[in-house]
C-alpha cells in the first residue's frame, strides 16, 4: 500500500479512536480542518460544530457510545469505513459506513449512513465476514 494512503488510513482510525471512543475532543478537532464540513444531518458546518453537536446528541446522553472499525478502504484522498456503532455495550449495535476526504494532513468532509443490524443476522456473522 502506498505510504500516503497509509497515512490516511492512520489518521481516519486516530481519528475515529480520539472522538468516538476517547472523547477526546481536543485532540480529534485537531485532526480537522477549520472548515471541516460534516454532511451528517443536522450537525452543522466546521469542526468546532461537529463536535459540539456529537458532544450533545451521542456522548453526553450515550458516554459509553462506541465505534469499532471492521473494515476501512483507501483511494486517492478518500477512506471509507465499516464499523459497528454501540450506544452503550449491551445496546443493540448499529452498522455505519462513513466516508472521509482528506485535505493537506487533515480530515476535511465526511458523510455517512447507517443501519440497525438487520434481524436475522448477527454480529458475529459480521465481524467474522470482516476477518
Amino acid at each position: 500500500m502506498p505510504d500516503s494512503l497509509k497515512a490516511n488510513k492512520d489518521l481516519v482510525s486516530e481519528y475515529i479512536e480520539a472522538f468516538y471512543n476517547a472523547k477526546d475532543f481536543d485532540r480529534a478537532k485537531s485532526l480537522l480542518t477549520e472548515d471541516f464540513a460534516n454532511h451528517h444531518p443536522g450537525v452543522g458546518a466546521g469542526r468546532d460544530r461537529t463536535v459540539e453537536t456529537f458532544r450533545e446528541q451521542a456522548a453526553g446522553p450515550f458516554p459509553e457510545f462506541s465505534l469499532t472499525v471492521l473494515r476501512m478502504i483507501a483511494e486517492g484522498e478518500f477512506v471509507w469505513t465499516h464499523s459497528v456503532a454501540r450506544i452503550a455495550p449491551d445496546a443493540p449495535p448499529a452498522v455505519v459506513v462513513d466516508i472521509w476526504r482528506l485535505a493537506d494532513g487533515k480530515l476535511a468532509e465526511h458523510w455517512d449512513v447507517g443501519q440497525a443490524v438487520p434481524e436475522g443476522t448477527t454480529l458475529d456473522e459480521m465481524v467474522s465476514d470482516a476477518r
